[in-house]
């Protein structure tokens, strides 16, 4: 089972959309269209009727609802009704006041993120699952064992439960040995990898297929252009 990414003519470049079960990645420098193509996605879920979830690791949760709202999309109703659930893997500040709308857990607690992950999304029947925008540099605090760890399972409870699993990666200016290993470990792991990036003599934003398991994609970089109506390739991709 596939689920369509909601940008059009890009589906028809994927044979009909992202795997069911799938681990992913979107990688690229800020700006590039990484958290648009994800929130996307999920938006096109919530039109089809279906429960999604998204990690707001990087920002307060207002800011994200607005961010959709930028695009025409309102997820305000979803919010009321269950079917966009919000968590945040991010440390939270006193005094700065929790949201009562998001579940806050630390990357940290293994045990507690498993349990969020089958009792509140999985249990919600959610079909998409997003995070980030998060730094490449993240992981790479983390001991590899337990970064391999917390990989795992994601792939596990993804796959078992029929869950396309998006991870928003900012790509490092300069990398350490310690980056570069955990990144290597993100995308070994992965299902399917996307990379963004800003070409500077074009003008352009743009888009590569690394890897996608099981499909034929074109492997050039795919311009595209960011309107209110979210992404949208540009006409001389399409049909490719």
């Amino acid at each position: 089972m596939k689920f369509k990414t909601g940008i059009k003519g890009l589906d028809e470049l994927i044979g009909g959309g992202i795997e069911a079960g799938s681990r992913n990645i979107l990688y690229g420098p800020p700006g590039a269209g990484k958290t648009v193509f994800a929130m996307q996605f999920l938006w096109q879920g919530l039109q089809q009727g279906e429960t999604v979830a998204y990690d707001v690791m990087d920002k307060p949760f207002p800011r994200l609802i607005a961010y959709f709202k930028s695009f025409g999309w309102n997820i305000d109703p979803y919010i009321d009704e269950g079917k966009f659930i919000a968590i945040q893997a991010f440390p939270h500040f006193s005094p700065f006041p929790k949201d009562p709308r998001v579940t806050y857990f630390s990357l940290d607690d293994f045990e507690e993120m498993k349990r969020i992950d089958k009792f509140l999304i999985s249990a919600n029947h959610v079909t998409r699952f997003a995070a980030g925008d998060f730094s490449e540099q993240l992981f790479s605090f983390y001991d590899l064992k337990y970064a391999e760890l917390l990989e795992d399972w994601t792939i596990n409870w993804s796959h078992y439960d029929d869950i396309v699993n998006i991870d928003i990666m900012t790509a490092a200016t300069q990398k350490d040995l310690a980056t570069q290993r955990a990144t290597d470990l993100d995308f070994n792991k992965a299902h399917n990898i996307f990379f963004f990036r800003f070409n500077e003599e074009t003008l352009q934003r743009e888009m590569r297929i690394v890897k996608m398991e099981g499909c034929e994609h074109p492997l050039g970089w795919i311009p595209f252009k960011i309107t209110r109506r979210g992404i949208e390739l540009l006409e001389q991709t399409k049909g490719q």
